[in-house]
């Protein structure tokens, strides 16, 4: 599970460990003295998974999770604060050298549903120069906007859907990717992974 803007500090992973299923683990990043922002990722300790550290980048938060199978798969997720694209192509552009497969979730603040959106145009120009697909195509938002993307290589991801849960102004995106297990060597694994599930209660966003 891929949450973003979670609003937490340091304090905040008593809350992860109470949000946690029995037999899952999360990795978090906070932005420290600042309201807002916050990322964090949860998943089962079958799971052989690693944080990595990609720089720092002043445009927007992430978290970088490799996980161990038969392919070399890093897992992204950000935040986006607006004006990052300078700094999100340094990113794309490092991890592609060194992995199989990326898959990239989150909160980007850039209408992608609007054709007249230079933002979400220069954004969609961006991802094609990398060979990268944006496959969420519905809201995500009340207001009727598509702000929370998930982005791989083409043909990577199936099974795409948006529901809202009312418990945020951003709904929960789902999708699945199969992968190999590397360590048992399981065949066709899919596993389902929910982003951006939001709910803004009591002066904080939790996803």
């Amino acid at each position: 599970m891929f949450l973003v803007e979670t609003w937490l500090k340091e304090e905040g992973a008593a809350t992860l460990i109470e949000t946690c299923p029995p037999n899952y683990k999360f990795y978090q990043s906070i932005k420290d003295n600042k309201r807002g922002g916050g990322i964090a990722v949860i998943f089962s300790n079958k799971r052989s998974c690693n944080e990595i550290n990609l720089g720092t980048f002043t445009s927007f938060e992430y978290l970088a999770i490799k996980v161990k199978t038969d392919h070399s798969l890093l897992l992204i997720t950000l935040y986006r604060p607006p004006t990052f694209l300078s700094d999100f192509s340094t990113l794309v552009s490092a991890v592609l050298t060194n992995y199989d497969r990326i898959i990239i979730t989150g909160d980007f603040n850039i209408h992608v549903n609007k054709s007249g959106d230079s933002n979400g145009k220069d954004l969609l120009n961006t991802l094609d120069g990398f060979g990268l697909h944006q496959y969420v195509t519905e809201a995500t938002h009340q207001l009727g906007n598509t702000l929370d993307l998930v982005i791989s290589q083409p043909a990577n991801i199936n099974n795409i859907s948006v529901s809202d849960i009312t418990i945020s102004d951003h709904y929960c995106v789902l999708f699945e990717f199969p992968f190999t297990i590397h360590s048992n060597r399981e065949t066709g694994a899919t596993h389902k992974r929910c982003i951006n599930e939001s709910a803004q209660q009591k002066n904080h966003r939790t996803y």
